[in-house]
């Protein structure tokens, strides 16, 4: 991995994940969303982004973490994907950050994850897994 390139540090529960930030169309406020009964428990619902209507997906449940209310710091990391945008609903959105240390994902995290970093100077260790987005929107039964 390039050693120069920049992320977007995240969180989603207790974990810290990156995306390169060239994977990133922008990062928004939380925003409308019209729920669908009976779809599938990742897909949050649906918003107009960009003059489209998309789905908006709850990266908490696709990663099997259960859902939580949103709060103020609850953002929007939209993605392209495909011909369109994923917009991915997140926890909080940390910082722009280049990473030094590369580690490879533990066996068990291999299926939606490109590799680790580890990060000393947030006040103890920070590991965050590197999303592999290809994978991970992969799963989704829509898109």
């Amino acid at each position: 991995m390039d050693e120069n390139i920049q992320y977007i540090n995240f969180s989603v529960g207790e974990q810290f994940f990156a995306l390169r930030i060239d994977e990133v169309q922008e990062i928004i406020r939380m925003v409308p969303v019209t729920t669908v009964p009976f779809g599938s428990p990742e897909i949050r619902g649906f918003t107009s982004l960009y003059g489209k209507v998309v789905s908006v997906v709850s990266l908490r449940v696709l990663l099997g973490m259960p859902d939580q209310e949103d709060t103020s710091a609850t953002r929007i990391i939209v993605v392209p994907y495909k011909d369109g945008f994923v917009p991915l609903i997140v926890d909080t959105v940390d910082s722009v950050v280049t990473y030094e240390r590369f580690e490879k994902p533990a066996e068990e995290h291999k299926r939606f994850m490109s590799g680790v970093f580890n990060e000393i100077g947030y006040g103890e260790d920070h590991t965050a897994g590197i999303l592999n987005l290809e994978a991970l929107l992969g799963s989704l039964t829509h898109s």
